[in-house]
């Protein structure tokens, strides 16, 4: 039986000490990416001309989890991730990431992309952290780059979104500053949650700093319901997107 979507925080702060190890002291947790899931990358495209007025630069393919993307750096150190299977790829053979294959069984795709969550990036991942019956720790590449990603193995979201997958790039290089800018910028990324406490509480263990570059526009927010929702200054103007809770 496969495990059950994670909305609330309680399972995944459970699981997160359980597979973590003590010796995160002085860890940087950070935000990495926000992103969007789609039914193809034709579909992102068309999205983001018509909500944002730009055209989003090609990334790569992701031959472990048979997907590919579009990437563009959105503010200091943060970029926007458009992700969707790749139809030219051999079928993984593990669940994709995303929480894509259950969304297009499901047809959530069908009509636009979708906010689905973040990556939060935190240094020496692979030694903090290990696998569970729920998390995996992945070796991923796309094209020269190369990166540890720990995640739920089923692909889905925790907390509806709030709480990330983490990433360590190899050599502690994000990709983020040789991405193309292509005029978006963050202006707001709020975390949504009717349980945030906890997760400020469990960000705060692994040295979150809402003063850090990367983490300025974030919010944490107290709601009756997990959601995300995404500001951005555009081409077009100001632009808000609800997600989350997918």
């Amino acid at each position: 039986m496969p495990a059950p979507r994670c909305n609330t925080v309680e399972g995944a702060v459970a699981c997160w000490a359980l597979t973590f190890e003590t010796d995160t002291a002085g860890a940087i947790l950070k935000l990495d990416h926000i992103g969007f899931v789609a039914q193809s990358l034709e579909q992102a495209q068309a999205y983001a001309s018509q909500l944002f007025g730009v055209t989003l630069p090609a990334g790569g393919k992701h031959p472990l989890m048979g997907t590919h993307n579009l990437v563009t750096r959105i503010a200091p150190g943060v970029f926007l991730e458009f992700i969707a299977i790749d139809p030219e790829a051999a079928p993984p053979n593990r669940t994709r990431w995303f929480a894509l294959d259950r969304l297009m069984r499901e047809g959530t795709l069908e009509e636009a992309p979708r906010l689905f969550g973040w990556v939060a990036s935190v240094p020496d991942l692979a030694r903090n952290a290990s696998e569970s019956p729920l998390h995996a720790l992945l070796e991923v590449t796309r094209g020269d780059l190369r990166w540890h990603f720990f995640h739920r193995k089923d692909g889905e979201a925790e907390a509806g979104g709030c709480w990330p997958a983490l990433i360590d790039w190899a050599g502690g290089q994000s990709p983020v500053d040789r991405m193309q800018d292509v005029g978006l910028r963050l202006h707001q990324f709020q975390l949504a949650h009717p349980e945030m406490a906890a997760i400020r509480e469990k960000f705060h263990q692994l040295g979150w700093d809402a003063a850090a570059a990367e983490n300025r526009s974030v919010a944490l927010t107290d709601a009756a319901r997990p959601g995300l929702t995404l500001v951005l200054d555009t081409p077009k103007g100001r632009v808000q997107i609800e997600g989350g809770g997918l």
